[in-house]
């Protein structure tokens, strides 16, 4: 019997108006286990033209199953970015 598939459903971790920082946790969450995307990693160009925090870089869990562990991730890498 095949494994049933991983869930896919996108969650939000964190935003940050340093792409350094979101590249920086985004790595670290790949380098975890974690599949995760950055969206809004190349808007900093619209800056004007859309709001501010709108062009800020985001870091979305892939699987739903790993976003506690993210957050955790999240939590030791940046204490003084977590919510």
């Amino acid at each position: 019997m095949a494994a049933a598939p991983r869930r896919v459903a996108l969650k939000k971790l964190f935003t940050h108006h340093d792409p350094m920082i979101a590249g920086y946790l985004h790595a670290t969450l790949e380098s975890s286990g974690i599949d995760a995307i950055i969206k809004n990693g190349y808007l900093s160009g619209a800056l004007g033209e859309l709001p501010i925090t709108t062009a800020w870089p985001e870091v979305w869990v892939v699987h739903d199953e790993t976003f506690d562990r993210a957050r955790q991730i999240l939590r030791d890498t940046l204490p003084d970015e977590a919510l």
